[in-house]
């Protein structure tokens, strides 16, 4: 492939865990654009919020052979999304080699990054399903630098199903066994393994941690990307990334504080432990008992804290 520059680091995963935060605040640093930095959203049949997330990878790896339970999307999907960025490329599906395809992305896909970096010395961008293809991003990308934000499962449940009262998929609001089944099932243990089997560098941190030791978690993330780290910088950019702020964006008309809940909204509540409010005990023992060891091997594997594991 052409020697282009593309993105200099990727945030991928996992889901409902707060990657949009992640992406926000990295956006507010002078060295740093990240997108997308705010919640996709899509309004009378036009994209309001930029592109939303590319979903780059895990749709090229639609046409790879084991592709299976990865979460990916056709490429006919760029015929209609995305401000039809990808659009033109989609017919070469049919007319030229794979790797020759592959290229042709790649090439688009810097071309959309660097026009995102503008002045800043770093440009990353931000997909959840990202986490099912490690190693597929190396053969594009080889050794570059990732980010993967991990929440307590159990929230993670609770912001899926908000979610998809949202999006209007389901209208019941009590949580049942089955949904927590098959979340666990299909998403969370499927993104825990790929962070197992991996064997290349993820810079890992928790939700949990960065809501309650943000300076801390934000220094390590700035650290490792190795851009300008400073606690008045720090606190710009948790301030410019605030929950209020991000909910005033995302409404155009009122901002929220943590914990004032909008169902309405990708950012829902912004807290930890919100799970406590809608799962009973026997749902909470059923997903410890489920997720609890993998969760264990991820948390020893990337050096996490576990006190915040259950």
């Amino acid at each position: 492939m052409k020697n282009q520059r593309g993105p200099d680091f990727l945030i991928v995963g996992c889901e409902r865990s707060g990657t949009h935060w992640v992406t926000a605040l990295l956006n507010s640093h002078p060295g740093v654009a990240c997108f997308p930095a705010i919640a996709f959203r899509k309004e009378s049949g036009e994209y309001s919020n930029d592109f939303g997330e590319i979903h780059l990878f895990n749709t090229l790896a639609s046409l790879e052979s084991d592709n299976k339970d990865k979460f990916v999307r056709p490429i006919s999907n760029y015929l209609t999304t995305h401000h039809k960025y990808f659009a033109d490329l989609v017919p070469y599906e049919e007319k030229v080699p794979k790797e020759e395809l592959y290229e042709k992305f790649i090439q688009r896909y810097n071309e959309l990054c660097n026009s995102k970096r503008g002045m800043k010395k770093l440009v990353g961008e931000k997909t959840a399903s990202y986490i099912f293809h490690l190693d597929f991003i190396d053969s594009f990308y080889p050794m570059i630098k990732k980010l993967c934000i991990i929440r307590n499962p159990k929230d993670q449940i609770v912001s899926w199903h908000f979610n998809d009262i949202r999006k209007g998929r389901k209208t019941e609001m009590t949580i049942s066994d089955e949904f927590i089944l098959d979340y666990c099932r299909k998403r969370i243990i499927k993104e825990y393994e790929s962070l197992l089997t991996y064997k290349g560098k993820v810079h890992c941190f928790t939700y949990e941690s960065l809501t309650n030791n943000t300076k801390e978690v934000i220094s390590g993330i700035l650290k490792y990307l190795e851009v300008q780290v400073g606690e008045e910088l720090i606190e710009y950019m948790t301030d410019n990334a605030s929950f209020q702020k991000l909910t005033a964006i995302d409404s155009g008309i009122t901002s929220r504080t943590r914990g004032e809940e909008s169902i309405k909204s990708h950012y829902r509540k912004g807290i930890v432990g919100d799970w406590q409010n809608y799962l009973t005990i026997k749902q909470t023992k059923l997903v410890d008992q489920i997720l609890l060891n993998l969760r264990i091997k991820v948390f020893d594997k990337h050096n996490l804290s576990k006190d915040n594991i259950i």
